[in-house]
C-alpha cells in the first residue's frame, strides 16, 4: 500500500538533488573534469512580452552537469523508497 506523498516533497527532493549534485561537480570538477561535463546553458534566453502597458523580459537558464543529473536520479530513487 502506497503512502500519500505530496508533490511538493518530490519538487523539494528534485531541486535539492540537482543543487547538491551541481555543487559537488563544481567542487570536484577541477580534479575530475568529467564531472563538470554538460551543455553551457539550457533554457529560455530573453523571452520578451510586450502588453502595451507592461513589458516583461524573462530569462530562464539552467547549467546542468553530470553530477547534477546523478543527484537528480538519487533524489528520485530516495523519494520512491519513502
Amino acid at each position: 500500500m502506497r503512502k500519500n506523498r505530496s508533490s511538493w516533497l518530490l519538487i523539494l527532493f528534485v531541486i535539492t538533488g540537482i543543487i547538491l549534485g551541481s555543487l559537488i561537480g563544481r567542487f570536484f570538477g577541477t580534479a575530475v573534469p568529467f564531472l563538470n561535463y554538460g551543455p553551457e546553458h539550457l533554457g529560455l534566453n530573453n523571452v520578451e512580452i510586450d502588453l502595451g502597458v507592461i513589458y516583461f523580459q524573462i530569462s530562464l537558464l539552467f547549467k546542468i552537469n553530470v553530477t547534477g543529473l546523478i543527484g537528480l536520479l538519487l533524489a528520485l530513487i530516495i523519494f520512491n523508497r519513502l
